[in-house]
């Protein structure tokens, strides 16, 4: 008797165990802080209702999209009723508010009988809503009904919070316009995973894209540059290239945002990165006598904004402008890349910096921001971002620095109780190649695949704990020199930016690679539902080895897929799983070939054979 109660408590374990490793049944990114797996499942049906506090529209309109969602893709109209109603005691959703807990943070429970999220914000019950969702069938993101589909959610308990307060993805569309269509996606891909910070980068010195009403030239003009380069080339195309949103399509964005709790970030860029705003208005320039045009090539440009009075009321003006679209907290003013060629070429600049008592143009810099600053926190109530440079003529009390040079800039600001934002870019910049620079299409320099990026994590283990709090969280930054459509930019971004979800979302001792990539086998039907263009790097082998090393060289093989393994010939031939299973890394002479192939265990190929040449 003892024996079998034993062999029946051990017979449970080993299910929940299993229960709790199944990255297909629980499959949600970012990874939940707790996640208690159980046995059983919850079915939505046609009589399953959803319970909601009385006269909370912010949670009304949770369950409203809910609903919407539900009837999108399997055809049933649930109820969404206030909570006092009479209903039956089970086959329900319910939606309840408790004091005590974080802003952003849930309990989901899921019985065969109900399914309970609480939170103590409209925000944290939205989450909660964004786990339901991973832990239903893929296609409850689609946008049409699928017939057949069993809607069951696993019963758990889940405890969630997130590590950092700011998640974020930028999108550069000055150097190529990107209708809104595309920034929405975005912005609901992240909603899906927990981010909270759209950083839309508005201005560059190839192109002006938000319409200004007091301002109107800086689309009519600054809005269109006559040609891009070709690839990385000086050459010109020869095709006018141009775009901007205007005022009501700004509007629409930013409304779409809200009710998917991401706060919509502006950047207008100063006093660098400004040759499109000076094409439009020269008076803005240090010399207004001379001619300009957009920018027609990348890289940092000299002509940048003069500290005039009349620049900084041109400046405040657009803000003004502004504060009436973003009701973001945070505004981003750019202060990168900022040439002081013109400046110490103008006569005006260096009559300002004698009467201010400035020792060099990067202090005035710092005016500049610190000036910007003053006005958008009395005026509009804002927080200033700044890239790190606005650190190197002296530090603005209270801005946020942005790093992007690496970790030193974020380290300077934090020891000087500042806070910090990292988007590193050997970790963060999503227009880094993700497969073989070889042969992919043009991208910037450097390669980040996906592991890598998993692998980062904003706070430096050499950092005091009481610094911790001012590391405000991560961020991916897509730029777009090279990115020219839509379908494009989604191929750079995923499933790049799903990794930093969790980067940002969880602790550094709760990640895990492992379960991380084999959390995606299930995230990808995600994807596949949203019509999301991502690349298939993760199924392919990936080759890691130092370009600048002379031969003989030491080269890596890698795939994500969970549980491939890679084998490989040197012989010209198609590997297949008889020939030699890579487990180290192998060295390679000037005119070697490598193929490589991925294979499960049950023999199935995953990916592509990939061939490298040397």
């Amino acid at each position: 008797m003892i024996k079998k109660i034993i062999s029946c408590l051990l017979a449970l374990i080993l299910s929940v165990v299993a229960l709790a490793n199944d990255p297909i049944r629980y499959g949600i990114i970012p990874k939940p802080k707790s996640l208690k797996p159980m046995a059983g499942e919850f079915r939505i049906n046609r009589h399953t209702v959803i319970l909601i506090p009385e006269e909370d529209k912010l949670i009304e309109e949770i369950a409203a999209d809910f609903a919407d969602r539900v009837k999108r893709c399997s055809g049933m109209d649930l109820r969404v009723s206030p909570s006092t109603s009479p209903v039956a005691v089970h086959n329900n959703i319910v939606l309840t508010l408790r004091e005590g807990m974080g802003d952003e943070a849930y309990h989901l429970s899921v019985t065969r009988e109900q399914i309970t999220i609480t939170a103590s914000t409209p925000h944290g019950i939205y989450y909660g809503v964004q786990s339901v969702y991973q832990l239903l069938p893929p296609q409850i993101y689609g946008e049409t009904a699928v017939k057949g589909l069993k809607w069951a959610v696993p019963c758990c308990e889940i405890e969630d919070a997130p590590r950092f307060p700011y998640r974020g993805l930028m999108l550069d569309v000055g150097r190529y316009f990107m209708p809104k269509e595309l920034v929405m996606k975005l912005i609901d891909v992240m909603s899906m995973h927990k981010q909270n910070f759209f950083h839309w980068h508005l201005t560059e010195d190839q192109g002006w894209r938000i319409e200004i009403k007091k301002y109107p030239r800086l689309t009519e003009i600054g809005s269109v540059r006559r040609e891009s380069p070709i690839g990385n080339t000086k050459e010109g195309d020869n095709t006018p290239h141009g775009g901007f949103y205007t005022q009501e399509e700004v509007k629409e964005v930013v409304e779409y945002a809200r009710k998917r709790y991401v706060t919509v970030v502006p950047e207008i860029e100063l006093p660098g990165h400004a040759t499109a705003a000076i094409a439009a208005y020269p008076e803005l320039s240090c010399f207004p006598e001379r001619t300009y045009e957009v920018a027609t090539t990348w890289g940092v440009k000299k002509d940048i904004f003069c500290p005039t009075a009349a620049t900084f009321r041109f400046l405040e003006e657009v803000f003004s402008e502004l504060f009436d679209l973003f009701p973001s907290p945070y505004y981003h003013i750019g202060g990168d890349e900022c040439p002081r060629d013109r400046w110490e070429e103008s006569t005006c600049c260096q009559d300002l910096m004698k009467v201010l008592g400035l020792e060099s143009e990067d202090q005035l810099q710092t005016f500049f921001v610190q000036r910007m600053a003053k006005f958008l926190k009395e005026k509009g109530g804002k927080t200033v971002i700044g890239w790190d440079e606005i650190l190197d003529g002296g530090a603005v009390p209270e801005t946020v620095v942005m790093s992007y040079r690496g970790h030193a800039p974020a380290m300077r600001a934090v020891h000087q109780n500042m806070r910090a934002i990292l988007t590193p870019n050997r970790w963060s910049y999503l227009d880094y190649y993700q497969e073989d620079p070889d042969t992919e299409e043009l991208s910037m320099i450097l390669f980040l695949p996906l592991e890598k990026v998993y692998h980062y994590y904003p706070i430096p283990d050499t950092l005091a704990k009481e610094k911790h709090p001012y590391v405000m969280g991560q961020q991916g930054s897509l730029w777009t020199e090279y990115i020219q459509t839509p379908r494009r930019a989604e191929y750079m971004a995923f499933p790049r930016a799903v990794a930093m979800s969790e980067v940002a979302w969880c602790a550094k001792e709760e990640k895990d690679w492992n379960w991380f990539r084999a959390r995606m086998l299930k995230e990808f039907e995600r994807l596949d539902s949203k019509k999301i263009n991502y690349s298939k790097a993760f199924y392919n082998v990936l080759f890691h080895f130092d370009r600048k090393a002379d031969f003989p060289k030491k080269v890596g093989l890698s795939i994500d897929y969970p549980e491939a393994r890679i084998h490989y010939t040197l012989d010209g031939k198609e590997p297949t799983r008889r020939s030699p299973l890579y487990s180290d890394s192998l060295t390679v002479n000037r005119g070697n070939v490598i193929r490589t192939q991925g294979f499960l265990k049950d023999g199935r190929k995953v990916g592509k054979m990939i061939e490298k040449k040397f």
